[in-house]
């Protein structure tokens, strides 16, 4: 009975120390009066969509404001890609294109009603369509769409965040409370985390190891497989997360209410 007793107890150390490392808070960021919607890193710098103020702000990593672009029209989920941050004008249909003190627009082939993200990947673009239940994509050449409103695979009910990631787009598909994946063309592969009864799945992010989903209602971030398994759930010091992305070995949540970003990392 004793060495079976100290055969149980040396199992459950070596259980326990062979655990894998999983996301823990340590620190946030208070953003004074920003509402945070969307989020992007650059060089050291946070990159946040205020869309109650009709701004985008540029901060350090202390929270210290250093930059705003005023009217921008409901800005939402943004991405930057090679020095360039690409921000969705929910409010006036299109999307800008911020480098230094330039404003472009991006040029696109497809109307838009109310775009709520963007991604932008080599040559390929993706940008949530939230009004029209839909997805518009570009190779670099021509724009088409795909998806409308509905519950079945490939179908949307107002995607609010989407991602390109190798050959793959990811789709935080928010009131059918779910994560899709698409081939690089738009076609449905994969759908993920139906069963988790989130509640406005908002934000989204993927490193090719692991798929982040800000479940807003819930207060939770969700960390998936790549196969669609539940990793890790994350509760706390979260208050209505809206995006999430990994930085330098850091993960970075927005939470729209308090105003304040959450900071974990792995241990």
């Amino acid at each position: 009975m004793k060495i079976y007793k100290l055969s149980f107890v040396i199992g459950m150390a070596l259980m326990v120390s062979c655990s894998p490392p999983s996301w823990q808070p340590t620190g946030s960021i208070f953003l004074n009066d920003i509402t945070p919607i969307g989020l992007g890193i650059l060089d050291d710098q946070i990159w946040l969509s205020d869309g109650d103020n009709n701004r985008v702000m540029v901060l350090d990593m202390s929270g210290e404001v250093l930059r705003t672009y005023d009217e921008v029209e409901r800005p939402m989920h943004l991405d930057i890609s090679e020095g360039t941050a690409y921000v969705p004008s929910y409010g006036s249909d299109d999307v800008l294109m911020i480098k230094g003190d330039k404003i472009d627009t991006l040029s696109v082939d497809v109307e838009f009603e109310a775009p709520a993200a963007v991604s932008v990947s080599g040559s390929h673009t993706a940008i949530a369509d939230f009004y029209n239940n839909r997805i518009a994509i570009s190779d670099g050449t021509t724009w088409k769409s795909v998806g409308k409103k509905g519950k079945g695979p490939g179908e949307y009910s107002y995607p609010t965040d989407v991602q390109v990631f190798g050959d793959k787009i990811y789709v935080a598909d928010a009131y059918n409370n779910r994560i899709q994946v698409l081939d690089i063309e738009g076609k449905h592969l994969q759908t993920i985390g139906e069963d988790q009864q989130m509640n406005a799945a908002t934000g989204i992010y993927t490193d090719g190891t692991e798929i982040y989903i800000t479940d807003f209602e819930h207060d939770r971030v969700l960390i998936f497989d790549m196969e669609g398994k539940v990793t890790q759930i994350i509760d706390q010091g979260l208050n209505k997360p809206t995006d999430v992305l990994l930085d330098n070995g850091k993960m970075y949540v927005t939470n729209y209410k308090g105003k304040y970003i959450s900071i974990y990392e792995k241990s």
